[in-house]
C-alpha cells in the first residue's frame, strides 16, 4: 500500500474546498436569475393586471352608461309612448265591454307586465358592472387566492 504524502492530501483538501466554493458561486448565481426571472414575470403580471383592470373600467362605464339610458327610457317611456298606448286600449275596452272595471283591470296588467320586462333588463344590464377579473388577478398576484 503506498503511503500518501501530506502535501498530496493538502492539495486534495484545496481542490475540494474550490469545488465546494465554485458550486456555491454557481448556485448563487442560479438563484440570482430565477430572482431576476420572478421580478420580470411579476413586474409583467402587474402589467396585465393594470390592463385588465382598464379594461373593465370601460366595460363598466359602458355598462352604467347604458343602464341610466334605459332607466331613462324607462321614464320616457312610460310617461309619453306607454300613457297614449294605455289610453287608447283603454278606450277601446271600455267601447266594447262597457265594463269600467274590465278595462282597469287591462291595463294595470299591461302596466305590471310592461314594468317587470323593463326592470329585468335593467337589471341584467347593470349587473355587467364590476372588476371580477381584476379582483381576481390581483388575488392571483398577491397569491391570495386559496382555491389553488
Amino acid at each position: 500500500m503506498p503511503h500518501s504524502h501530506p502535501t498530496d492530501e493538502k492539495t486534495q483538501e484545496t481542490t475540494d474546498q474550490q469545488l465546494h466554493a465554485d458550486q456555491w458561486q454557481d448556485h448563487l448565481a442560479k438563484l440570482t436569475d430565477y430572482t431576476k426571472q420572478l421580478y420580470v414575470d411579476y413586474r409583467q403580471q402587474m402589467g396585465i393586471c393594470k390592463d385588465l383592470a382598464a379594461a373593465e373600467w370601460r366595460l363598466s362605464m359602458r355598462s352604467l352608461a347604458l343602464t341610466i339610458i334605459l332607466i331613462v327610457c324607462f321614464a320616457g317611456g312610460l310617461v309619453l309612448l306607454w300613457a297614449g298606448l294605455l289610453a287608447s286600449i283603454g278606450l277601446a275596452i271600455f267601447s266594447l265591454s262597457e265594463s269600467i272595471w274590465l278595462s282597469a283591470v287591462s291595463l294595470f296588467t299591461m302596466q305590471i307586465l310592461c314594468l317587470i320586462w323593463l326592470w329585468k333588463n335593467i337589471g341584467y344590464i347593470s349587473s355587467k358592472i364590476g372588476f371580477d377579473k381584476t379582483i381576481t388577478s390581483i388575488r392571483q398576484l398577491l397569491n391570495l387566492n386559496k382555491e389553488k
